[in-house]
């Protein structure tokens, strides 16, 4: 007799549960890893360390490969919204208390840049960024994801009534979009290039697969790391081959080939989604057994999106006597000169801001201000309590 799906469905997240804790602490250094390639794509790009190499240099051509690399960091970090939140319940203290997290940490750095940096510039939109940060839309990912999190509950319950066969349909057709995108040259189904809240939703879906029925059995190390190596290769080769014939004057510069010739190196690239799913495969199987490993990855994973929030603030992006001194990365003599000074100025600026996220985090918890954060998302639910006494009265 066989199994039902409900019995299927049941079984498989009790596997889920059982392995919670090691499979949590792989995805939170997920986390950790993504938003290190974040860092990493700014100091390349905000640094211009690509103009400075020379086109088609070696050192050229090695930037733009860990440019590639690290792209799929944003559809990781969305991958990992559906793997963590599918299962777990719904609260409106945790979107309260993100913004206040984005209001805190911008509105602290704009004033440490405007007060004690002499070299930067802060301007009246600065401000309006950090106290406004929604409506001045100062940060793209927090605004799309402020747009997908009160679908959250929809998308898990709905989720969580399909069938297995029925999800897998479902993310093949999400995906789809991705191909056409590349077939067509164009973004006819309104994904915004992978800046937008319908994006994070298609990759939350596809996140969530994997949490409710695991790791495929063929998803092992020797086969996800190969595939995600091989997957940047031909987005980065795409690229540079179209170039390498735009140099030799085999095509030109007004051609279409030439227009998209970056056209897998891009959010919603198939190249980046399967390079992002190849990596959730590999980190969500990862078992760390030692207490001190995994207390580490765990302040640093709560520290992740604070990262995010400091480097990419108004106030800090704009401060170009900084990000100009990446420049000179690009004119290094060797290959292996530019590439461990671009890895050490993105391990030091996500390491201090690691550290300021993490004291923002204690300080919170030492003024308690997830009481008031509570108050706060709870004060619509006490009013409509108090009216419907009111009304029984």
């Amino acid at each position: 007799m066989q199994k039902s799906d409900a019995e299927i469905l049941s079984k498989n997240a009790l596997l889920v549960e059982s392995a919670k804790e090691e499979r949590n602490v792989g995805v939170e250094l997920f986390r950790v890893i993504s938003m290190m390639m974040v860092v990493l794509l700014h100091v390349l790009g905000r640094g211009d360390v690509y103009s400075h190499a020379g086109t088609l240099t070696d050192n050229y051509k090695v930037a733009w490969f860990l440019e590639t690399l690290a792209y799929c960091s944003v559809n990781c970090y969305a991958l990992i919204s559906g793997f963590a939140n599918v299962k777990s319940s719904f609260k409106f203290r945790r979107i309260v208390y993100l913004w206040l997290e984005v209001v805190t940490l911008n509105v602290g750095l704009t004033a440490v840049m405007h007060f004690l940096v002499p070299t930067a510039t802060v301007t009246e939109d600065y401000w309006l960024r950090a106290f406004f940060p929604l409506v001045r839309r100062a940060f793209w990912y927090f605004c799309a994801y402020f747009f997908m999190f009160p679908l959250i509950p929809i998308l898990n319950k709905g989720i969580l009534s399909l069938q297995k066969y029925q999800h897998i349909i479902i993310c093949f057709m999400l995906m789809a979009p991705t191909v056409f995108r590349v077939i067509m040259n164009k973004d006819n189904y309104v994904l915004g290039s992978g800046y937008s809240a319908l994006w994070l939703i298609c990759l939350y879906v596809i996140g969530a697969y994997f949490r409710i029925y695991g790791a495929p059995k063929w998803a092992k190390w020797f086969v996800t790391l190969p595939a995600f190596f091989l997957a940047a290769f031909v987005a980065w080769y795409h690229k540079i081959h179209i170039e390498t014939q735009y140099a030799e004057k085999l095509i030109t510069k007004d051609s279409v080939l030439y227009s998209n010739r970056g056209i897998l190196i891009s959010y919603i690239s198939p190249c980046m989604v399967i390079m992002a799913i190849c990596l959730l495969l590999f980190f969500m199987q990862i078992k760390i057994r030692h207490k001190m490993p995994k207390l580490i990855i765990s302040n640093l994973g709560k520290a992740t999106f604070g990262v995010f929030i400091l480097h990419v603030g108004a106030a800090f992006w704009y401060w170009t006597d900084f990000w100009k001194q990446f420049n000179a990365f690009g004119k290094e003599t060797t290959v292996f000169g530019m590439v461990w000074r671009v890895l050490v100025a993105m391990l030091f600026i996500y390491l201090a801001a690691s550290i300021i996220s993490l004291a923002r985090i204690y300080l919170f918890k030492l003024l308690r201000v997830h009481k008031a954060v509570d108050f706060i998302a709870e004060l619509p639910n006490h009013i409509m309590k108090k009216k419907r006494r009111r009304n029984k009265e």
